[in-house]
C-alpha cells in the first residue's frame, strides 16, 4: 500500500459499474474489487449547499494503488455527475493520505474551493477539493480510522493473494 504522504488512490467516475469492474480487472489486472452502496451520507455539502449523493462504489488494489471506481446512483448534484456532465467517464480524483487536517490547510491555502464534504456513517471526514485548475481532476481528503486503515490493509492483502483470475468482484462483505 501506499506510503503515508503519497497519492492513495484513484477514482474515476463511471456509468457502468459492470463494465468498468470488467475492463479493470480483465485488461488492466488491478483487483480483486470489492463493491457495496453507498447510501445518502448525513451532512453533505455540494458547494456551500446540502445536498444528497448516493452511489455505488468499487475498490480494489494495483500493486499499491487502491483504484475507486465510483457510480452515482441518484440525481443528486454532485462534483460526481459535474466532471460526468462535462467530460464522461474517467478521471475524477486522487486521495493524498496526509492528516485531513492538514490537507484542508494545504489546499485551501492554495486557493482551492472545497466542492463535495461530509461524514462516512463511522465518523470519517472526507471533502473533495476542486483542483481541476491544476491537474483536472479533483482531490479527495479523508481522515483514516484504524478500522478504515485495517480495511485497506485486509483489501490490499487480498489482492495480493488474488490470482488474477478467481473472484474478480467480490462484496465488502467479503472482508469481514
Amino acid at each position: 500500500m501506499q506510503p503515508k504522504g503519497s497519492i492513495l488512490e484513484l477514482c474515476q467516475v463511471v456509468r457502468d459499474m459492470d463494465r468498468a469492474l470488467d475492463h479493470w480487472t480483465r485488461i488492466i489486472g488491478a483487483g480483486p474489487f470489492f463493491v457495496f452502496d453507498v447510501p445518502v451520507l448525513p451532512g453533505q455539502i455540494y458547494r456551500g449547499e446540502p445536498t444528497q449523493v448516493a452511489m455505488k462504489v468499487a475498490f480494489g488494489f494495483s500493486d499499491g494503488l487502491l483504484i475507486e471506481l465510483l457510480q452515482q446512483t441518484n440525481d443528486g448534484p454532485s462534483a460526481f455527475t459535474e466532471m460526468l456532465d462535462r467530460h464522461g467517464e474517467g478521471y475524477h480524483h486522487v486521495m493524498l493520505r496526509i492528516p485531513y487536517d492538514e490537507g484542508v490547510a494545504r489546499l485551501s491555502g492554495e486557493g482551492y474551493a472545497m466542492a463535495f464534504s461530509g461524514r462516512m456513517p463511522s465518523g470519517e471526514r472526507f471533502a473533495l477539493f476542486d483542483t481541476r485548475a491544476g491537474n483536472g481532476g479533483y482531490v479527495e481528503l479523508m481522515e483514516i480510522s484504524p478500522a478504515m486503515e485495517a480495511s485497506l490493509d485486509r483489501m490490499h492483502a487480498a489482492h495480493r493473494a488474488w490470482d488474477g483470475i478467481d473472484r474478480p468482484v467480490r462484496s465488502i462483505a467479503d472482508l469481514g
